[in-house]
């Protein structure tokens, strides 16, 4: 097997255009995985994983899930209860080959979600180039963001190669675990069956909420969603108040008006009808490209209208930034959004002045801001009736493609 491997490594790097070659993007993301892994080793900067893998323990003895445990890490749990049992595979190892394993298991469920969208092989490695920035904040904060946008791709594609069980467990398992996931009930009407779809989500909701049960007392695991709910509340609470940092479109408008008491529901109203109005368009459910811009929409709405999202948390929408940019037709947009978006993914405030951005909230916030240039791009192109996408046939993109 490992000679097997090597020949591959070897097959790949004699081609002239191996950048051109998916196992090239794959290499490049694993090899970032390893370089933040050895990081995190070299530095001792377990605490996200610390605090995912202590919900295991937890779980077991039935503490809390959203306490504070200070001899063992810093901040708190925000997970659903589900992922306690999600992390257990990885908790029983020491923390460092754990980590690797975590960090590994985010980073190849991503791509593999990725491969399986309705796209030509050219188009998946594009999104596979443009997802570096964020895959190096994610693989870097080790986080589940990876692991949550590859669930909300599967649960595309999946409804899409009508697999409605799997696109349903995807959803119920992406909501149960980060909320974020539950924007991919709009798949519901790309379903052939739609009574079928319905009964799946039932029926996995019911699973993964009793699933903890099979560790933990009924009446513990209850009582653990209900401070799931609370921990949820009192973390937007103070990113809003300024205890936190808020890099959503909401955190945005706030910093740049310096205006904190605008509430969440003026900007969650006018998203929500923006997200849905391209629902509209019944007679383009069943249409590929139109079914793309709803994706790149799921994966993009939730991250900017959050007071939770992280710069980490961006993995998630850059691979709806990805799908659009593949077929997006309008060649100047691309050309001036998506490297604006890139450079400001990249963070250099914080990284080169990081004084200086914590206490100047607007040139953190501003991360929202091209991502939110591209949804509106996206709901426009949902639903404008002359669907001005570029063609499967149109010369690919160019920046990392073209000799």
């Amino acid at each position: 097997m490992l000679s097997r491997f090597l020949t591959n490594i070897q097959s790949l790097f004699s081609s002239r255009k191996f950048y051109q070659d998916n196992r090239f993007v794959l290499f490049l993301w694993v090899l970032i995985t390893l370089i933040f892994v050895i990081d995190s080793w070299a530095t001792h900067r377990y605490n996200n994983y610390l605090i995912f893998e202590n919900t295991f323990r937890n779980l077991l003895h039935e503490r809390s899930l959203y306490a504070t445990y200070p001899a063992y890490h810093d901040d708190a749990n925000h997970y659903g209860p589900i992922f306690s049992l999600l992390i257990a595979p990885f908790a029983i190892f020491h923390n460092w080959i754990g980590l690797l394993l975590w960090n590994l298991f985010n980073c190849f469920l991503l791509f593999k979600a990725i491969q399986t969208l309705p796209l030509t092989e050219d188009q998946k490695i594009i999104i596979g180039y443009i997802a570096i920035p964020c895959l190096i904040e994610s693989m870097l904060n080790q986080q589940f963001n990876a692991g949550a946008g590859a669930l909300m791709v599967l649960s595309y594609t999946q409804v899409n190669k009508n697999k409605g069980i799997w696109s349903a467990l995807c959803i119920v398992l992406g909501t149960f675990i980060k909320l974020y996931g539950i924007v991919g009930l709009v798949f519901f009407f790309f379903a052939k069956k739609r009574p079928a779809f319905i009964f799946w989500l039932i029926l996995w909701a019911m699973v993964i909420f009793l699933l903890p049960m099979l560790l933990a007392s009924p009446d513990y695991v209850v009582h653990c969603y209900v401070d799931w709910k609370n921990s949820l509340v009192g973390k937007n609470m103070t990113n809003v108040l300024g205890g936190g940092i808020d890099i959503s479109i909401m955190g945005f408008f706030r910093a740049l008006f310096d205006a904190k008491k605008i509430p969440n529901f003026l900007f969650l109203s006018l998203g929500a009808i923006l997200f849905v109005l391209p629902l509209i368009n019944i007679s383009r459910f069943k249409k590929d490209k139109f079914q793309l811009m709803i994706l790149s929409s799921v994966m993009i709405f939730p991250i900017l209208f959050s007071t939770g999202a992280e710069d980490c948390t961006f993995i998630i929408s850059i691979i709806g930034v990805g799908v659009w940019y593949v077929k997006e037709s309008n060649a100047a947009m691309k050309k001036v959004l998506l490297p604006a978006l890139l450079l400001i993914t990249c963070n250099f405030p914080l990284l080169l002045f990081p004084v200086f951005a914590k206490s100047h909230p607007l040139s953190l916030a501003v991360i929202s801001l091209p991502y939110f240039l591209v949804w509106l791009k996206v709901i426009y192109n949902a639903i404008n009736n002359r669907f001005t996408y570029a063609e499967e046939t149109e010369p690919e993109m160019v920046i990392v493609l073209t000799d």
